[in-house]
């Protein structure tokens, strides 16, 4: 599938598996698309930034539907294998802090503390996680993906699909989170497609 995207699109879509990685859940979902999608220097980015759609609030929102997985924020963003070699099992330790403290003690912390996200990684990963664990798609994404290549398959069928394209096809999607989460922040997708299509193709 992922021939059709060109490279900063391709980019997007690791940095939606990083954060779905970070906020400890255990698929991709479209709305780990939309939260990669905000967060790009990307002009479609821009335009949904200045329409109100930031990385901060589109997160707040997510987690305030679905939370965060155990350990989200602590942990999500170290390196096993290097802390593995100065003998810390972060399962080990996972496990100790919800035998000690009950289950989800480690999202509650993330919770309470407000951990800072990190929007942009400088090595995305794959949908292969860090540690060999393959993120599935969830509700939404496959339906972004696909009409992302639909999006750039009528405007300019030679190139691959872009930001652009992946950005509209995340707004024109009508299951999953994205919706809800849209709404939550006072917006519609058919609203930011329109800004979006008003800046890389203001009408004449």
């Amino acid at each position: 599938m992922f021939e059709r995207f060109d490279s900063d699109a391709r980019t997007l879509v690791a940095h939606a598996t990083e954060h779905a990685r970070r906020l400890g859940h255990r698929y991709v979902g479209g709305e780990h698309i939309l939260l990669a999608a905000v967060s790009t220097g990307q002009p479609a980015s821009a335009v949904m930034r200045a329409q109100g759609a930031t990385p901060e609030l589109v997160e707040e929102e997510i987690v305030r539907r679905v939370g965060l997985g155990a350990g989200a924020g602590l942990f999500a963003g170290l390196d096993r294998d290097a802390l593995a070699t100065v003998g810390v099992d972060i399962d080990a330790v996972h496990a100790t802090t919800e035998a000690s403290f009950g289950q989800e003690a480690l999202t509650r912390a993330a919770q309470a503390v407000h951990l800072k996200p990190r929007w942009f990684n400088p090595r995305p990963a794959a949908f292969n996680g860090r540690d060999g664990a393959f993120l599935p798609l969830g509700p939404g994404a496959g339906q972004a993906l696909q009409r992302a290549r639909r999006e750039a398959q009528a405007r300019h069928a030679t190139r691959p699909a872009g930001v652009e394209d992946l950005a509209l096809g995340i707004l024109a999607i009508s299951e999953g989170l994205v919706p809800p989460v849209l709404s939550g922040l006072g917006m519609s997708g058919p609203a930011l497609s329109t800004a979006i299509l008003d800046r890389y193709h203001p009408a004449s």
